[in-house]
C-alpha cells in the first residue's frame, strides 16, 4: 500500500454510478461472487426513493492512489427512531478491500456524520434498515447467497470487530432440502387437528387483485413483526414501491394467505424464486443489452426458493399457525420436481417459536448474519 486514503462524499449521478460500481471492481474477478442487479442498487440510493421521506442519508467512496478501495453509507431514519424510541444511525452499503486503514477512515467519516445528525448509537451493516439488506455474514460462507441475502468475504468480520463494533443481534437462515424435510403421521395428524380446530383456511395469492392482496400481506407482516427487535413497519408508499419491483417474480401458488372464516388474514408467506442462480450470467449486473434475456429465461428454471417473508399476527402466534403455513408451503414446493432447496431467511436468533417450528419440519441452520452496534 502506498498513497494515503481519501474518503470522498458521493455527489450527483456520476458519483452514484461509481458507488454502485465499487463491488464490481473489488470482486468482479471472483467467479463465486454473485453480482447485484445495478438498477436495484441505483433505485435504493436514488433521491427519488420513497424512504427518503423519513431518512437522511449520505454515501462515500474511499480511494487510494485515485482508485476505489471501498464504499460506505450512513442513514438516520426518523420514522424508525420514533417507532423504536431510540437514537440509532445505520451504517450500510459496506464493501471494501482487506485494507484496515481504509476501513478505519470509512467508519470514522460515517460515524462523525451520524453523530452530527443526532444519532447516539451506530448500527449495521444495513442498507439502510432491517427492511432492506441486513447483516454481516459470519457463518455459512460455502453456501451461495439466495436472492436479496447479503454475502461478504470472511475478513469483513475481523474488520468490524477490530474497529470496536459489538454484537447486537444474530439473524439465522434455515435450509430445507428435498428428501430431508418430512413429517411423521403423528405430526401430520396434530397439524390437521389444529387446522380444523382453528377453522383456518390457506389460499394462494389472487394476482387479479394484486394491489389489495399486497395491502393484506403487509398489514399482517407489519403486525406480526411489530414487537420485534430492530423493526419498523413499512409505510404504504414503500410497500407499493417494493411490490412493483418484485411483482414479476411473485408466484401466486407459493404466496399464501391464512384466513379466518370471516376472511380476516392472520398469517402470510411470500416465497420468491432464487434469482441469484441466474445472476452469474449477468456478470455486469446490467439488464441491457442481453441481461434481460438471461433473467427471463433463467428464472423459471431455478431450483431454489427463498422464504422471503413469513408473518403471523401476534394474537394467533400461539395456535401453531407457523408449522401449518410452513407445512403448506413445503407440500406445494414438493409438488414441483425441479425445486430442490428452500431457505427461510432471515429469522431473528431470539425468535424461538419460529426457529423451533422450522427445525421440527426438518430444517437445518445454514447461515448466520450478525448486526453490530457501537456507541457514538
Amino acid at each position: 500500500m502506498s498513497g494515503a486514503i481519501e474518503v470522498r462524499p458521493v455527489v450527483g449521478g456520476s458519483d452514484r454510478r461509481r458507488f454502485v460500481d465499487v463491488p464490481f471492481q473489488l470482486f468482479g474477478h471472483d467467479p463465486a461472487w454473485v453480482p447485484p442487479l445495478r438498477m436495484s442498487v441505483h433505485d435504493r440510493i436514488s433521491p427519488k426513493n420513497p424512504a427518503n421521506a423519513h431518512q437522511v442519508t449520505r454515501l462515500w467512496i474511499a480511494y487510494r492512489d485515485g482508485r476505489p478501495v471501498g464504499r460506505i453509507g450512513a442513514c438516520v431514519d426518523s420514522f424508525f427512531n420514533q417507532y423504536q424510541q431510540v437514537e440509532w444511525g445505520w451504517v450500510g452499503f459496506f464493501e471494501v478491500a482487506d485494507d484496515s486503514e481504509a476501513v478505519e477512515a470509512m467508519f470514522d467519516v460515517a460515524e462523525k456524520w451520524l453523530k452530527l445528525h443526532g444519532a447516539t448509537t451506530a448500527v449495521g451493516p444495513a442498507s439502510f434498515t432491517t427492511n432492506d439488506e441486513t447483516g454481516l455474514l459470519v457463518e455459512g460462507f460455502d453456501d451461495p447467497p439466495y436472492f436479496l441475502e447479503t454475502h461478504n468475504p470472511p475478513y469483513y468480520e475481523r474488520l468490524w470487530v477490530d474497529n470496536g463494533w459489538q454484537q447486537a443481534m444474530d439473524l439465522w437462515a434455515w435450509k430445507l432440502v428435498r428428501g430431508g424435510v418430512t413429517l411423521d403421521e403423528r405430526q401430520r395428524r396434530t397439524l390437521e387437528r389444529l387446522k380444523q380446530r382453528s377453522q383456518l383456511s390457506i389460499r394462494a395469492m389472487n394476482m387479479k387483485d394484486f394491489d389489495a392482496e399486497v395491502k393484506r400481506l403487509f398489514e399482517v407482516y407489519n403486525a406480526a413483526w411489530s414487537k420485534n427487535w430492530g423493526f419498523a413497519p413499512m409505510p404504504e408508499a414503500e410497500i407499493k414501491h417494493l411490490a412493483k419491483q418484485i411483482k414479476q417474480l411473485v408466484d401466486p401458488e407459493i404466496t399464501l394467505v391464512v384466513e379466518k372464516p370471516d376472511g380476516e388474514a392472520v398469517a402470510v408467506a411470500i416465497l420468491l424464486p432464487d434469482v441469484n442462480q441466474v445472476m452469474p450470467k449477468l456478470r455486469s449486473g446490467r439488464l441491457l443489452p442481453f441481461g434481460w434475456y438471461h433473467l427471463v429465461r433463467g428464472v423459471p428454471k431455478v431450483t431454489r426458493v427463498r422464504f422471503f417473508a413469513v408473518g403471523i399476527k401476534p394474537e394467533h402466534q400461539t395456535l401453531a399457525v407457523g408449522p401449518l403455513i410452513y407445512q403448506e408451503c413445503l407440500e406445494r414446493l414438493m409438488a414441483r420436481p425441479q425445486l430442490m432447496e428452500a431457505q427461510a431467511s432471515w429469522i431473528l436468533a431470539s425468535n424461538h417459536r419460529m426457529n423451533k417450528a422450522i427445525e421440527t419440519l426438518g430444517g437445518t441452520r445454514s447461515k448466520v448474519w450478525r448486526v453490530y452496534q457501537r456507541p457514538l
